[in-house]
């Protein structure tokens, strides 16, 4: 299985022993050994995923990398954190996602499915990404970040609430909704209307960084 090794807080490096990682285009840095590139997409399961991804702007070019080497992976000095899957659910914003192996399978979810119709509306038009990349098998993926990713611990009796702009990703038996509310910044002429949260109720962990909804 590919080998993935923090070189420091912006750098990963990937061993491939005749196999395969997926990267965002022009992330990689360097590389060693036997290794082709070729390219590829983020792409969801069947049809169903990949109208998905046409409608969400969720699906993006990948470089897929298969050999024996090391390859060495980095994107405009952005934070990078390795995140093991093992036999569950990785959520991750696609803008976010460095690398991946071909272990892992990919799909399309809205986070805000509990909030029905006007949640989806409330999506679409904040351009938030609202809509999710979903990784599931064993493996690991690498995220990028602005900042150190911090996870987040979720239990049953205590919820949390991320604005959609640091939200990077999450794992575990989570559930997910749109809750809105007024903060001061409506009151001062910074914002207007009302501003929106992701809210995760369960057990888990929620990735953040350090940025928040533009004003």
């Amino acid at each position: 299985m590919p080998v993935y090794t923090q070189v420091n807080e912006k750098m990963i490096e990937v061993t491939l022993a005749n196999e395969s990682v997926y990267a965002m285009k022009g992330a990689m840095i360097s590389y060693q050994g036997t290794v082709e590139f070729a390219r590829a997409f983020l792409a969801g399961e069947g049809v169903q995923g990949m109208a998905m991804r046409a409608a969400t702007s969720e699906g993006h070019v990948l470089m897929k990398a298969t050999g024996t080497g090391k390859v060495y992976y980095a994107c405009n000095g952005n934070f990078v954190s390795i995140i093991p899957v093992r036999g569950e659910t990785l959520y991750v914003e696609s803008k976010n996602l460095l690398a991946y192996d071909e272990r892992l399978t990919t799909g399309t979810l809205f986070l805000g499915n509990q909030g029905g119709v006007s949640g989806i509306v409330r999506g679409a038009v904040s351009g938030q990404g609202l809509f999710t990349t979903t990784l599931q098998g064993n493996g690991e993926a690498a995220i990028l970040s602005d900042g150190n990713a911090i996870g987040l611990p979720v239990t049953a009796n205590a919820p949390i609430c991320v604005d959609p702009q640091a939200y990077l990703a999450h794992t575990g038996q989570l559930q997910s909704s749109i809750v809105t509310d007024l903060n001061w910044k409506s009151f001062v002429g910074q914002a207007s209307g009302e501003s929106y949260q992701v809210k995760f109720s369960g057990t888990g962990t929620v990735y953040i960084q350090a940025s928040e909804r533009k004003a």
